[in-house]
């Protein structure tokens, strides 16, 4: 667990964080973005030592459950971003989210960028949320129970939406786009003043990538219709959902979380979703369905993916 503090550190201001990655000091530190109150860190070497439950695995991003109460997320993939998110999504809702106890970037760290992607690490301690996330347990759930996990869901989804709307399109406090659509842009990856500057970016992505000759098609495809900007999860999949005793106990995994058109929560939720289970037919009761952007969507991470 986190240890009672009787100086507890300050929050590290997001401002600063540019001047985290230009310091560079000569051997590794922890440069900490926040910890709760009355708490202080545990170190990545207090982490390494701890019989760590493995829980996940990816690229850059380890996910293990450190106490009975307590997870971390740590990886050179993890990103401040999410951290941020978890704690603007807790003040501004009353989504049922994880607690975060404590986040902080370590480094730099003697490794390739090419090969890791930073040479700083990431650690995020939350929250563990007893339950069984919905893709392992959503076809056991009766018809009655499907039907109160989607009502719980909608209720969340619209309070998401209800968060006044800033003038960008982009992850919290003016940060850019933190969505996998454009993880292999060269140009930018905003934040964007709006969408129609965030489609000439995908646009532009897409065209670089695929080589072909269809500027036009896409552009036109992309700008055929205008969106509203709301607050977004963009990846409510099932398994990012916690479930206890028949109802929703936690939304997790915010990382790619931020301001999109309001399509996006349809289009990124549908994205992978194979119809093996009708619990797609209880999301189109979940989010307002757009069937068209779903289709294009699906064209343009055909290439982008």
């Amino acid at each position: 667990m986190l240890k009672p503090n009787s100086s507890p550190l300050l929050p590290f201001q997001a401002a600063a964080m540019p001047e985290l990655y230009n310091s560079m000091p000569t051997s590794p530190r922890i440069n900490v973005f926040y910890v709760a109150p009355g708490l202080e860190i545990i170190s990545p070497e207090q982490v390494e030592s701890s019989k760590l439950e493995l829980i996940a695995t990816g690229a850059g991003t380890q996910l293990a459950r450190i106490s009975p109460s307590m997870l971390v997320k740590y990886g050179s993939h993890v990103s401040l971003i999410e951290a941020k998110t978890m704690l603007f999504v807790a003040e501004q809702t009353s989504l049922p989210i994880p607690q975060l106890y404590a986040a902080y970037a370590y480094g730099p760290l003697d490794r390739d960028v090419d090969d890791f992607g930073s040479v700083y690490d990431t650690y995020i301690f939350m929250e563990f949320i007893e339950g069984e996330d919905l893709e392992k347990s959503w076809e056991r759930c009766n018809a009655i129970e499907k039907q109160k996990l989607s009502v719980d869901l909608k209720n969340y989804m619209t309070e998401l939406r209800s968060i006044p709307v800033p003038t960008y399109i982009g992850s919290i406090h003016g940060r850019p786009v933190t969505d996998v659509i454009l993880e292999w842009s060269t140009i930018s990856k905003g934040p964007f003043n709006s969408e129609k500057e965030f489609n000439a970016t995908i646009v532009d992505t897409f065209i670089a990538k695929s080589k072909g000759h269809v500027s036009p098609y896409v552009r036109g495809m992309l700008n055929a219709h205008q969106h509203g900007i709301v607050f977004t999860h963009g990846d409510l999949r099932l398994a990012n959902i916690i479930i206890r005793d028949g109802r929703v106990a936690a939304i997790i995994d915010w990382e790619m979380a931020g301001w999109y058109p309001d399509y996006w929560e349809f289009v990124k939720a549908f994205f992978l979703e194979g119809f093996a289970t009708d619990w797609a037919t209880h999301l189109l009761d979940v989010l307002t369905p757009y069937y068209c952007e779903q289709l294009m969507y699906s064209k343009l991470m055909s290439v982008l993916w």
